[in-house]
Formats: C-alpha cells, sequence, structure tokens
C-alpha cells in the first residue's frame, strides 16, 4: 500500500478513536448517567462505556455533539493535509478531473477552505455556502431533513460523508501516483 494511503488510513483510524469517545449523544440521552459508546463504533471493536455524575442534560447533549462536530471538521483539514502534502493538491496543483474520486477530492478542498480560512459555520443565506451544502447532501444522497440547516452545520456525518470522502481521496491518490 502507497504511503498516502497508510496516512488516510491513520486518520481513519484517529477519527474512529476519538468519535468513539465523542459520539453523537442522542437526545433520547437526556436524564441518563450510564451507557455505551454508538453501535457504529462498538461494530468497530471500541466498546466504551460512558459513566456521568450527574444525569445528561440537553444543554449538555447539544455541547457534547458540537464538539463531535469540531473533531469532524478537523479530520477534513487532516485528510486534506494529507492530501497536500503527498503532492496531490495544492494551490498551483489542480485537480484531476480525468481520475476517480475527483468529485470528493474537490468537495474536500471546499470544506477545507470553509473550516480553515472561516468560521466553519454554514449560513444558508449565502449562496457559496448553499450550493456546497447542496453539493454534500446531494453527492453522499443524505436525506435533507436529517440535516437542518439552521443549525449552522454542513454534514459531514462519519459513515456516510467523511469515511467515502477518504476512500474516494484514497482511491483518487493511488491512480495519480500509478499515473505519475
Amino acid at each position: 500500500m502507497s504511503d498516502v494511503a497508510t496516512q488516510i488510513n491513520e486518520q481513519i483510524e484517529f477519527l474512529h478513536l476519538c468519535r468513539s469517545t465523542f459520539p453523537h449523544l442522542s437526545d433520547k440521552l437526556v436524564g441518563k448517567k450510564r451507557f455505551p459508546t454508538a453501535p457504529y463504533y462498538r461494530q468497530k471493536g471500541t466498546k466504551i462505556f460512558f459513566d456521568f455524575s450527574s444525569p445528561l442534560t440537553q444543554e449538555f447533549i447539544d455541547k457534547f455533539n458540537d464538539l463531535g462536530h469540531w473533531i469532524n471538521q478537523n479530520f477534513i483539514l487532516r485528510l486534506f493535509s494529507v492530501m497536500e502534502s503527498n503532492g496531490l493538491i495544492s494551490e498551483t496543483i489542480c485537480i484531476r478531473t480525468d481520475i476517480a474520486g475527483h468529485e470528493e477530492l474537490d468537495i474536500l478542498r471546499r470544506l477545507r477552505q470553509k473550516f480553515s480560512h472561516g468560521s466553519g459555520r454554514y449560513d444558508p443565506a449565502d449562496p457559496e455556502k448553499k450550493k456546497l451544502y447542496d453539493r454534500i447532501v446531494s453527492h453522499f444522497n443524505l436525506d435533507p431533513n436529517d440535516y437542518a440547516e439552521e443549525e449552522g452545520k454542513y454534514p459531514i456525518p462519519i459513515d456516510r460523508v467523511l469515511i467515502p470522502l477518504s476512500e474516494a481521496c484514497r482511491r483518487y491518490a493511488l491512480a495519480a501516483q500509478g499515473a505519475a
């Protein structure tokens, strides 16, 4: 496996470990004190139990979920850095549209721009941000009803966006390096 594929896999491993510790918490956990991490992470072999000293509040769940989204945003930055440091994209290196994965790499580039050169918040009144939001929903076949626009967050769930995005970037990298 190429070095870039290994680096992408490492970032995915870090994401899974980090998010298993900071999973998305359901509103159904209000009032609970003890529960396991999300099934997604348990299926991957990470069996963490949370045991809080006091029952969870909606306010705590909202902040905890904001932290998880922040971790997802940082994953985008790290994945882009892997692609950039391996000479696959930069301000002077264009995305090759003849290579599979170019669409996802372009989405990655645009998300990275929003997260590293701005607030990272989604604003549906901004036509450029709205276009990227709609592109993510369409490209990854997301149900728009599951991602409320007014929350100010781009829809970047791990299983539906980040992992498919990573896999496409890995394929792009392998193909680009093979063609070089």
